[in-house]
């Protein structure tokens, strides 16, 4: 079996360092041909969400596009199936591309059950720590944690800049998260801040530890998932209460974070749920009416093409 990654033009040198690094974490090959099975990743018609799916067998090829305009349609027309990784925030719909390639490369290799319906995943969904020291991968895994469904997240900032960086660093790091339109709540927080809660899962890329779709993680409020923090700190918070979940990825000298991050929080939102359809109610749409309003005929000014010329 062998997968490949192929990034349909992917323009930011930084989102393409990241896919090669997802491709080296999955034991993958980064290419720009096809290898067997071609998988796209795409939110479009017809696509199948990413869980509930057996592992891959035989060679595959993994697709993912443009940061702005997605997967050309070339590789759409072209491609044996397309997936969607589903998110459930009303304001941040997309992941980081390659944070959304590592996690469908996820569950392509090991397949999963399918993601279920519940009344209340609030009440399912676990509290969430992250550890970083980067400001752009803390700031794309605050935008999947808000993708994801979360709407508070505890934050160790060791040396990202988000609380106390300077300007150019903090606007790196909110625009990676799309703050201006993430309604996520961050906390300043410390590995220490562990310590009131019932149940700890530190999650980590590799090494020893149960498998992480093998671990529970809807405990809600009571159980504090952990994810970027060290081996040092795993150890200086470590108690009874503590257990380590491991994605089983190759081992590398540094997984970055928001690959590690997106991953589990894509089976978080597995393992939590979806709420279920209120009967008769019609899903959601844009409201149009609230947004145009129409003008009085005196107030409208008609403006000539040409006349912007002279501009």
């Amino acid at each position: 079996m062998t997968l490949s990654f192929l990034a349909d033009g992917v323009e930011n040198p930084a989102n393409l360092a990241r896919i090669r690094d997802a491709a080296t974490l999955f034991g993958a090959s980064y290419s720009a041909a096809t290898i067997g099975r071609l998988i796209a990743v795409e939110n479009a018609p017809g696509a199948r969400d990413i869980y509930g799916r057996r592992p891959l067998r035989g060679d595959a090829t993994l697709a993912v596009g443009n940061e702005r305009r997605g997967i050309s349609r070339r590789i759409l027309v072209a491609a044996d199936e397309v997936v969607v990784i589903p998110v459930q925030s009303n304001t941040v719909t997309t992941l980081n591309v390659a944070a959304a390639a590592a996690v469908a490369a996820w569950y392509v290799l090991r397949g999963s059950g399918s993601q279920g319906r519940t009344r209340r995943p609030e009440a399912r969904r676990p509290s969430l720590l992250i550890a970083g020291d980067d400001h752009v991968e803390v700031g794309s895994s605050l935008r999947s944690a808000a993708a994801f469904g979360f709407h508070d997240v505890l934050l160790v900032d060791r040396g990202a800049g988000w609380f106390g960086g300077s300007s150019a660093v903090r606007r790196e790091a909110r625009a990676a998260a799309r703050r201006h339109k993430n309604p996520l709540r961050v906390h300043r927080a410390t590995p220490e801040s562990s310590a009131r809660y019932a149940e700890v899962v530190f999650v980590t890329p590799s090494g020893p530890g149960t498998p992480l779709q093998r671990e529970p993680l809807t405990h809600g409020n009571r159980q504090l998932i952990i994810v970027g923090a060290s081996p040092v700190e795993i150890d200086a918070t470590a108690t009874n209460r503590a257990r380590v979940a491991t994605l089983g990825l190759e081992p590398v000298s540094s997984a970055p974070l928001r690959l590690v991050a997106s991953i589990m929080l894509a089976e978080i939102a597995r393992q939590v749920g979806r709420r279920h359809p209120m009967p008769g109610v019609p899903p959601r749409g844009p409201r149009y009416e609230k947004a145009l309003v129409p003008m009085p005929a005196g107030d409208v000014l008609l403006v000539e093409p040409a006349d912007l010329l002279a501009f």
